[in-house]
């Protein structure tokens, strides 16, 4: 540690829903190396994130703020509002900032690079030589076995991302690490160690189990409880390779002396839907099987776990961190519309409901993929959504008219809609939130952008690789 200034450490799991960690409940042991962390920290059993994709929720992690007013999401997919970034602010009090992510919708594509001095998304010529031997590796796998697979991108990963601190960063200056995970995002393809061990299945029933959400959600594919339940098991078996790789980089921090002065953030950034509400994977939608997520935080020094129950948000963490880097920045902070955690659980005062919000999807996939189910698709899913959630009841506000209603605590799986049965409570809801969006100046996008209708070839094959796109 450089001064008073802790490193810092943030690891975001891509798709993960909390019930697939140890430390959340998972019947099976599937991540020691977070649970530890978790067991030096604070596990936040109710966090709440900003949206239903990676891109919203990430510029929103980035800025402290939701999607409204910091104005990048589905339908302007570029963050390129004035407000300040954690990396940039970090940056600006003295840290070397660096970013690993396994995902092209956290880069320069989407100017989420702001303020990290290196942010790397794994193209060949970002990495080393052995990691273009092990990305080579995957390509020849995938051509002769003519299938989608993950085969090296973790190691690759871990690797430059150990890389760069054991031999590029500055040594002088505390460090903020970014690392994003595309290992736990759906297509849930583990190595066949963790496979057989999580999933019990053979590699054929593996591949058999349809992941397409195109497919399935259009009806072209039927899906059974059983492939649902697989899924499940399979999702949880790449929690657990990529939590064994995490290990790699938590062991060197440890036996370098670093990690006691290492504040570390592990969090998903939304969750997927195997089957629920006739869906799956994510987006298209604001329950609780996308927006609650698991939020591990531990405080450089020692310090003892603890789980706090109270409703938090993803946008907590840049105010959280800036607290913890000893950074005082009224403006900066003005403008967040989260919280210190650490002063939430201190002085036991929590937000009163916290806010999520979607916007009008893209349509390209689905026009290619579903062709015949685009009158239904746009009936039902082209409209924007905003979710006020409290402890108990879960209001969503539909641009297109369908609000919806759920009592939480009764029915936690969002199955019925109350809208019209407690029309008093949600006209209630409605009014929070209507003065919640009037404490600020929303952002008004001057264009739709959309990284998946781009010309940008590059980010097309990195959708590509990743099983984003056929």
């Amino acid at each position: 540690m450089r001064g008073t200034k802790p490193n810092i450490l943030m690891v975001m799991l891509d798709s993960v829903r909390p019930e697939w960690l140890s430390c959340y409940g998972s019947a099976a042991t599937t991540s020691p190396r977070i649970d530890a962390i978790a067991e030096r920290g604070t596990v936040f059993e109710t966090a709440i994130g900003p949206s239903a994709w990676t891109f919203p929720v990430m510029a929103s992690v980035f800025t402290g703020m939701l999607p409204t007013k910091h104005g990048g999401h589905d339908e302007h997919q570029l963050l390129d509002s004035a407000y300040p970034t954690l990396a940039e602010t970090l940056q600006r009090h003295g840290y070397d900032t660096a970013g690993f992510a396994d995902v092209p919708y956290v880069g320069p594509s989407t100017r989420l690079d702001r303020g990290f001095g290196f942010l790397s998304n794994m193209r060949v010529p970002q990495v080393s030589l052995a990691s273009k031997v092990f990305k080579a590796a995957g390509r020849v796998h995938r051509k002769v076995s003519g299938r989608y697979t993950k085969t090296c991108e973790t190691r690759v990963l871990m690797g430059e991302a150990l890389r760069w601190y054991e031999r590029q960063r500055d040594r002088s200056k505390p460090f903020f690490l970014y690392l994003h995970t595309d290992e736990t995002h759906a297509p849930f393809l583990p190595p066949p160690e963790y496979r057989r061990k999580f999933a019990g299945l053979s590699r054929t029933r593996m591949y058999e189990i349809n992941q397409d959400k195109q497919l399935y959600v259009s009806g072209q594919v039927r899906m059974t409880e059983r492939d649902f339940a697989d899924l499940h098991a399979l999702a949880k078996a790449e929690v657990a390779f990529f939590d064994a790789w995490l290990g790699v980089l938590l062991d060197r921090l440890e036996r370098d002396g670093v990690l006691s002065d290492t504040a570390v953030v592990i969090a998903a950034d939304h969750g997927d839907n195997l089957g629920e509400h006739g869906l799956l994977r994510h987006g298209l939608c604001l329950y609780d099987t996308l927006v609650h997520v698991p939020l591990i935080v531990k405080s450089a020094g020692t310090g003892s776990g603890r789980r706090v129950r109270e409703l938090v948000q993803l946008i907590d963490v840049f105010p959280t961190l800036m607290t913890a880097a000893g950074i005082d920045e009224p403006a900066t902070r003005a403008e967040h519309q989260g919280g210190d955690l650490a002063a939430q659980v201190r002085e036991g005062r929590f937000a009163r409901f916290a806010v999520s919000e979607l916007y009008r999807p893209g349509q390209g996939l689905w026009r290619k993929k579903a062709p015949g189910f685009m009158p239904e698709f746009l009936e039902r899913y082209d409209r924007r959504l905003r979710a006020l959630r409290t402890n108990t009841h879960k209001y969503i506000w539909a641009s297109n008219g369908r609000c919806e209603l759920y009592d939480l605590t009764r029915d936690p799986g969002e199955r019925r809609n109350l809208i019209d049965l407690e029309a008093g409570r949600a006209a209630d809801m409605q009014r929070d939130l209507d003065a919640w969006l009037a404490t600020f100046e929303a952002k008004e996008a001057s264009a739709t952008v959309a990284v998946e209708d781009t010309a940008d070839e590059r980010v097309f094959e990195r959708l590509k690789e990743l099983g984003y796109v056929e």
